[in-house]
């Protein structure tokens, strides 16, 4: 056995046993990894500043904190708080039936009360109101458990923070590619990355930040439920119809149906179309290509996809991996597509070669 393959052999075993000891931790590696090669345009902003790599780091990393997972903190300590304060068991009692409902209808809504009690039936409030409390329920659980991952993920992306020019330098050294085309993989999986970290970020405190101003008229917590709201409408085409019909639903509960109303219309016409379907679409295009200063032309309809099937299969950290898994594999396809075109022209070149050395 020569020394290439026993040094060959021993490393797959070290790898195995490395993945072994580091199991439990191999996903919060993977998302701190993820994110540092997302904000790798935030850290060259502070490097520059500080003119240190450990500041840099340190200040991305305190920023990330601050605009992601803060607010995870202050969710997870008013929603313990309220869910506390449910009774699952007196839920149906306090819902209304359809009927009371329509009987609180104003006047100027007659026109449509067939179409609203129609809907009103469709809906099962009893069994939907115990299925929002569940709901939040498992969110409360699970927020605790994502508090803890995001404090390992914030320490684990300072230390990639702050060796990422050394870890880049050491695998453009080990990978069998040229330089050029390693830089360009990861430069297109790092403008992929940014923008659907930025445009994450954007979107949950657009959506969040105009819940909360709706809900601060009714003297619901504005900042809790903005929070809640930016977290929901991550989740595609339902995720803010989880908040805004419940409190539209207590304020029906509470004779106050003007006020249900003007929720659940500001949550479709402003929140969902305005805000999601028109203004969120131009701020990524600004995002990617002024912020991350991209020629890269981003499939939007794809990395949607790729968001949801991520969701789907990881969780909530399926909105980063899901992109970067896709982007990953388009971008090695695209690298393979260009070193066959390389080795076809000098196939070419050499079948020339002996041609002409033939005549």
């Amino acid at each position: 056995m020569t020394s290439k393959y026993f040094i060959g052999i021993l490393l797959v075993f070290s790898i195995y046993w490395l993945s072994k000891l580091y199991e439990p931790f191999l996903l919060t590696i993977l998302i701190a990894t993820l994110f540092s090669i997302a904000t790798s345009s935030l850290y060259n902003l502070f490097v520059f500043i500080s003119r240190s790599e450990t500041l840099g780091a340190f200040f991305s990393a305190t920023l990330l904190a601050l605009i992601f997972f803060t607010p995870i903190g202050y969710f997870i300590y008013e929603g313990i708080i309220f869910v506390k304060s449910i009774d699952i068991s007196k839920i149906e009692l306090i819902i209304p039936s359809v009927k009371d409902l329509m009987s609180l209808l104003p006047e100027y809504l007659n026109f449509a009360k067939k179409d609203i009690e129609e809907f009103l039936i469709s809906l099962n409030l009893p069994q939907l109101a115990r299925d929002s409390v569940k709901y939040l329920l498992k969110i409360a659980g699970d927020s605790v458990i994502f508090f803890k991952d995001s404090i390992l993920i914030i320490v684990f992306y300072f230390f990639i923070q702050a060796y990422r020019n050394k870890l880049a330098r050491y695998f453009k050294r080990i990978i069998p590619l040229p330089v050029q085309d390693t830089v360009s993989l990861f430069r297109e999986i790092s403008v992929v990355m940014g923008t659907v970290f930025y445009s994450i970020v954007f979107s949950a405190a657009l959506q969040g930040g105009l819940f909360s101003i709706i809900v601060a008229q009714y003297d619901y917590n504005p900042i809790f439920f903005g929070i809640l709201y930016g977290f929901v409408s991550l989740i595609p085409v339902i995720g803010g119809m989880l908040i805004w019909l419940p409190l539209a639903l207590n304020e029906f509960l509470h004779h106050n149906v003007t006020n249900g109303i003007i929720i659940i219309l500001y949550s479709i016409i402003v929140i969902a179309f305005l805000a999601d379907t028109i203004i969120k679409p131009i701020v990524i295009k600004y995002i990617n290509t002024k912020i991350m200063d991209s020629k890269i032309q981003v499939n939007e309809l794809l990395i949607f996809f790729a968001m949801i099937s991520g969701m789907a299969s990881f969780g909530f950290w399926g909105l980063i991996l899901g992109p970067a898994i896709i982007t990953f594999f388009l971008s090695l396809i695209k690298l393979y597509e260009k070193l066959y075109q390389i080795n076809r022209e000098k196939l070419s070149e050499l079948s020339t070669f002996h041609q002409f050395s033939n005549y």
